[in-house]
Formats: structure tokens, sequence, C-alpha cells
């Protein structure tokens, strides 16, 4: 899913087409450098606007970066709901969920940096409406963490916050390694490694084991 706002948000109205077309120019500036060094004045030249027709939208560099990440989670979030419909098993939600952040992330390297290498840290904690669309962004894996847990198939002593910052820490270092190494890899066959890594630290020891192919030699497998 690749996220352009003039097209996916474009209404008939003239304002809103003029809010998408600075929000696709604040992406292109955002992602270019360093978020600090942005101006609004680099915006309005990539959107051919005059500066000053940017303020009628947007309060500030801020108010736009913002804007621009709550329509991204409120999109993303609608998507990745739909994916998940139909699946039972904490198994394959987790394994879903990785593989739409990757692909997202892989057919959307702008929005990639924009969100992981943009801004610090820190940033997000500043600004209360950006830190409650990181929440919001990070709701659905806290929920299939609760209902495993209800289903028995994710271990009881595990704290969902804790699974939320190994996912999206890693997820956050696997997008940003691959930025910068100029997408030198498909960060989609990461998939598999990255479900299975994470589901391996929060299933039941009760819940069926990951599949090991027979071929392969285990660690009670002596060679041969």
């Amino acid at each position: 899913m690749r996220i352009i706002f003039r097209e996916i948000y474009a209404m008939k109205s003239s304002d809103n087409t003029m809010r998408n077309l600075i929000m696709d120019a604040g992406i292109d500036v955002f992602s270019s450098g360093d978020f600090e060094q942005a101006t609004m004045r680099a915006i309005a030249e990539k959107a051919q606007i005059p500066t000053t027709t940017i303020y009628k939208y947007f309060k500030n560099k801020d108010d736009l970066y913002i804007t621009i990440i709550s329509l991204i989670v409120d999109r993303t979030n609608s998507e990745l709901n739909m994916q998940l419909t139909g699946l039972n098993s904490t198994r394959s939600k987790v394994n879903r969920i990785a593989r739409f952040q990757l692909e997202f992330f892989e057919s959307n390297p702008k929005i990639g940096y924009l969100v992981f290498a943009c801004v610090n840290i820190s940033y997000w904690y500043q600004h209360e409406k950006a830190i409650k669309k990181a929440q919001e962004s990070s709701s659905q894996l806290a929920k299939i963490i609760r209902e495993g847990q209800r289903k028995k198939e994710v271990r009881t002593d595990i704290d969902h916050h804790v699974v939320n910052h190994l996912f999206f820490g890693a997820l956050r270092a696997m997008v940003v390694s691959w930025l910068y190494s100029r997408q030198s890899f498909r960060l989609s066959d990461m998939t598999d490694y990255f479900a299975d890594a994470i589901y391996g630290a929060i299933m039941s020891r009760a819940a069926p084991p990951l599949f090991i192919c027979p071929l392969m030699k285990g660690p009670d497998k002596p060679e041969k």
C-alpha cells in the first residue's frame, strides 16, 4: 500500500486538494534530510505555492508533520484491521502484522524515513498528539497479545507494553538499516524471521512449537 495524499485523500473541495498537495510536499522535504533543517519555504517551493498559503492550513512545521503522521496511522490501522479479519491464532496474527508493516515501509520508503529517522524519539514525547498516534499504531499488537493470553496461546506473565517495545524497536532498527543501506535488500524478506522471533518470545509453553524442517539438524539431532 503506497501512500500519496493527493491520490488517497483527495476530495472534491479545493481546500482538501491543497492540503493534500502540501502534505505530499512535506513528506518529500522532511524525508530528504534533517527535520530541524526543513523549512516551510522549502515545502512551499516543492508544492509550487506561496509560503503564506501553507499557514492557511497548518500552524507551523510541527503541525504539518503531526498531521501527516496522524493520517498515516489512521490509514494503516484501518487497512491492518481488515487484513487481520478472519485470522484466529496469535501466531498467524503476529505474522500478518509483521508482513504488513515491512511491506508498507518497503512500498513507502519516504514514510519509513519520516517515521523512524526524521526525528529523534524524544520528539514524540514532546508532542501529546504525536505520542497518542504512536500508541494507536501499536494498539493492534497489544490487542493480539491480550487475546492470545485469554486463549492461553501467549504467556500470561508477559506485559504487552514490553512486547510492543520489542516489536516496534526491532521494526525501527530494520527499517532504518534498510534505508541507510540504500534499500540493498528486500525488507519484506525479513517477515518470517521477524514474526517467528516475536512469537517465539511470547508463546505459551503449551502452544504448538515453531515449525522445524525435518531435514534440518536440530539441537537434539546428532549429526550423522
